[in-house]
């Protein structure tokens, strides 16, 4: 496992953050580099678990897809059986350890609301040493994880890079990525992002002709997210706040906008009752997180924090089990289960 980080591997994953499908020779041409220079680096960083490149279905708000926010208040000496647990659910994508009464923070994925009530309701509720649960639905997604940049390219080649082609933008279709016969794709995409038409040939033993149709399909309906994930205990920014604001409805936009230019933040999501924004940030140290506070009650008035929750430890981020460093260790393909039933 690789314990740090070169300037040269900051580079790269800047430029797979950008274009995560880019081909070794697009990339090598903007960062002054091999495409056999730039295959064998990335080669070593998804290797050692520093970083990769990963696929999901776009959601929250297309093809009937809800997203929630799960906190759990668990029993004494039950956390770590409960993550090995809901860690094997497909329908939990992300899951948090958090310095707080409700020590556990999940983010879960049901085909519509109905599907969604049973898992919050009854399927995590029922789970042994789960006492209390509090859910928050995400009606609206501004800033995800896949749009946070670790910094590390000047404007020149982030220009270059953005001129590249990039996935999808094509008109939304009726296409669903967890069914027939977009599945297989769908999860050797979210085990590796940047597989090829024959390579996802290879492993559904399909034809390439029908693969690339499909494939093809798929980017241009924008029903993958791709995302290009670091190891966040090899960056400079190790700390994860979740912040949770109350903010008037006609100031959200506001707000939204004004956050969406801070570094810092990786996640921005509307949400229904008080506490109606998630910010989610990632800070260098506990000190930052407190000037970061200082920003959001002052600078962003009226936006109040009605709560935080620092993260001691992320089992979970989009299907990838990590270790404590942050580092992926295993993959679990993220897919809104149709009920809590057959989850794993």
């Amino acid at each position: 496992m690789i314990d740090s980080l070169e300037e040269e591997d900051f580079s790269l994953i800047h430029a797979l953050q950008l274009r995560p499908r880019a081909t070794w020779t697009q990339l090598a041409a903007a960062l002054d580099s091999s495409p056999v220079t730039l295959a064998r680096r990335w080669e070593r960083l998804r290797d050692g678990g520093a970083a990769w490149v990963t696929a999901y279905p776009h959601v929250p708000g297309l093809y009937q897809v809800q997203a929630a926010y799960v906190e759990i208040r668990c029993a004494s000496g039950q956390v770590r059986e409960l993550t090995r647990e809901l860690a094997k659910w497909s329908s939990v994508a992300s899951i948090e350890e958090a310095s707080r009464e409700y020590s556990l923070v999940l983010t879960v994925f049901g085909l519509g609301l109905r599907d969604l009530s049973a898992l919050l309701l009854d399927a995590i509720p029922s789970l042994p040493g789960v006492l209390n649960t509090r859910s928050h639905l995400a009606s609206r997604l501004h800033v995800e994880g896949s749009s946070w940049r670790v910094g590390a390219l000047d404007r020149r080649r982030v220009q270059a890079l953005s001129q590249l082609p990039s996935i999808g933008g094509g008109r939304m279709a009726k296409l669903q990525p967890w069914e027939e016969p977009y599945a297989p794709l769908t999860v050797a995409l979210g085990e590796d992002g940047r597989r090829s038409a024959a390579d996802l040939a290879r492993i559904t033993g399909r034809p390439v002709s029908t693969v690339r149709r499909q494939l093809g399909h798929l980017l241009s309906a924008d029903a993958l997210m791709f995302r290009c994930e670091i190891a966040q205990g090899l960056t400079p920014s190790p700390v994860v706040v979740n912040w949770w604001c109350q903010v008037p409805v006609a100031h959200v936009s506001t707000c939204v906008d004004r956050l969406r230019a801070n570094p810092t933040v990786r996640q921005i999501a509307s949400l229904p009752g008080p506490a109606n924004l998630l910010v989610t940030t990632w800070m260098r140290s506990i000190e930052e997180s407190m000037r970061m506070q200082e920003h959001l009650e002052q600078d962003l008035a009226p936006l109040s924090v009605v709560d935080s929750a620092l993260v001691l430890r992320t089992v979970k981020r989009m299907g990838w089990l990590l270790d404590d460093l942050g580092r992926s260790k295993g993959f679990v393909v993220t897919m809104p289960a149709p009920s809590p039933e057959k989850a794993p």
